[in-house]
């Protein structure tokens, strides 16, 4: 190394994290929570598949989703149907993901769908992949068809209560450090 040159540790690099959030359904109530935590991986050399998720406005979800899909969002908007196009993609990306975060503050039909096709990966003759599951600690309640994962269906399956956008960062960087060694 050079003199004067620093390199920045990447702890997450080599890991493909879907991140699942809420598009469609209820938004959080600050569009940049979503997208520091996204930015937060990325920074720290994980490969997040799916981080247009976690745009902050529509145009900026269909650039990314588009450059991530290989089109351009003219071909991605000119779709009549861009719903099977959508779905394969997504599970193609949780079926390439070594992780999976999933910020669970609001009811989604698709980050249910998401959390249960990772959770069915093994049997799908798959790697077993990790999930975390935030919720923040004001949710005054959360399904139980994610407080009913149990250990037993998913030993790799975390939900954890944050408090603000650095607690958050904080529960990831723990949940990928601990769970990047067994899914090497």
């Amino acid at each position: 190394m050079k003199e004067g040159l620093q390199t920045k540790e990447l702890p997450f690099k080599g890991l493909k994290v879907y991140y699942s959030g809420s598009i469609a359904g209820v938004k959080e109530t600050d569009p940049n929570f979503a997208w520091n935590l996204v930015e937060y991986m990325k920074l720290n050399g994980a490969n997040v598949l799916s981080e247009h998720v976690a745009a902050r406005n529509q145009e900026e979800m269909d650039k990314i989703r588009a450059k991530n899909m290989g089109l351009t969002v003219e071909e991605m908007n000119n779709d009549k149907e861009p719903w099977f196009a959508v779905r394969k993609q997504d599970l193609t990306w949780v079926h390439q993901a070594t992780h999976v975060v999933a910020l669970v503050n609001a009811p989604s039909h698709g980050v249910g769908m998401e959390i249960q096709e990772a959770i069915r990966k093994p049997q799908l003759g798959m790697n077993e992949t990790p999930i975390l599951c935030l919720v923040h600690k004001d949710v005054p309640r959360l399904t139980f068809m994610i407080k009913g994962i149990n250990q037993e269906e998913a030993p790799n399956f975390s939900l954890k209560t944050y408090n603000d956008l650095e607690e958050a960062k904080k529960i990831i960087k723990d949940f990928l450090a601990k769970t990047s060694i067994k899914s090497k």
